[in-house]
């Protein structure tokens, strides 16, 4: 997962900061968080220990292999909204493509890429395309870029709760 998943998604998206102009539209997206970290801090460990305590509730267990799968998601939410929520859009919008469109395009590099990563399986890849309009619509509401990756953290672990290659318990 980490060679077909991590590892690319984590270098498109430090390919998309060496752009300057994307690394002031990650600050901007991020403001909330960096002028109020510990709210953030906080939100983010309640969610860390109700996706834990969820875990614990469905299969009685818990080991190191399960909190690094949910870090992990947490990592993949990370990259994966800043560069299909906010830099593919505004790229390809600074090319003159409209932001409805360049956001429809965006979401659907989404859904496709997911086609690989979700097991080659086109309903997850649809779903992943729908999940991803949302999280751009919640982004363009909220303009907070932390509160749309912990939503995309909280769904990526419900759709996946356990570590790949494992039986069904932890």
């Amino acid at each position: 997962v980490w060679l077909r998943h991590g590892l690319p998604g984590a270098l498109l998206g430090l390919l998309c900061l060496a752009h300057p102009e994307m690394r002031l539209m990650l600050e901007a997206g991020l403001k909330g968080l960096l002028s109020g970290p510990i709210n953030y801090l906080g939100g983010g460990l309640l969610i860390l220990g109700a996706l834990i305590s969820y875990v614990w509730l469905i299969y009685r267990s818990i080991d190191a292999r399960v909190v690094g799968w949910i870090l992990y998601a947490l990592a993949i939410s990370v990259w994966e909204e800043w560069v299909f929520r906010l830099a593919v859009p505004y790229f390809a919008q600074a090319q003159g493509v409209n932001l409805f469109a360049a956001v429809l395009l965006s979401n659907l590099a989404f859904g496709v890429l997911h086609y690989f990563t979700l097991r080659w399986k086109w309903q997850w890849c649809l779903g992943a395309f729908v999940g991803g309009m949302l999280l751009s619509r919640m982004l363009h509401t909220h303009a907070d870029l932390a509160l749309v990756i912990a939503a995309h953290w909280i769904s990526t672990f419900l759709n996946t709760p356990r570590p790949p290659g494992g039986s069904r318990r932890p």
